[in-house]
């Protein structure tokens, strides 16, 4: 919008002669006898058009986003699964510790003499770091 220097503003004007191409009917209809109702229907049907014309590219908007949404969507899965399997084979190599520790505990505690035999056997039995 322009403004004017006694605060008026050109928004409304601009808008006017947007509509031009649909006021030269209506100017025809009302000097030719038809009236103002036989020259409303092109601008009528200019706006229509204008109109349909603005939900098409909402439309197509939508559509381009839904479809990104679906990938991230997709991809989102595929990450999910991914973190899973990890967090899967990090739980079963929590349990290997556990186990090894509970062992190497029990033999401290009932024969304190082969504890550096026990500590051999479990360090052979971790997979190397």
């Amino acid at each position: 919008m322009i403004a004017l220097s006694g605060g008026q503003v050109l928004g409304g004007f601009m808008a006017l002669i947007d509509t031009f191409p649909a006021w030269a009917p209506l100017c025809g209809a009302a000097l030719g006898g038809g009236g103002i109702g036989a020259g409303m229907r092109p601008i009528l049907d200019y706006w229509k058009a204008r109109r349909r014309q603005t939900d098409q590219v909402a439309v197509g908007l939508v559509e381009k986003l839904q479809t990104r949404i679906e990938r991230l969507e997709e991809a989102q899965a595929a990450e999910r699964q991914l973190c899973d399997a990890k967090l899967s084979v990090l739980r079963h190599e929590l349990r290997n510790v556990e186990g090894n520790f509970d062992a190497l505990l029990l033999a401290i505690e009932v024969a304190p003499e082969k504890a550096a035999e026990v500590v051999a056997k479990v360090k052979a039995r971790r997979k190397p770091a």
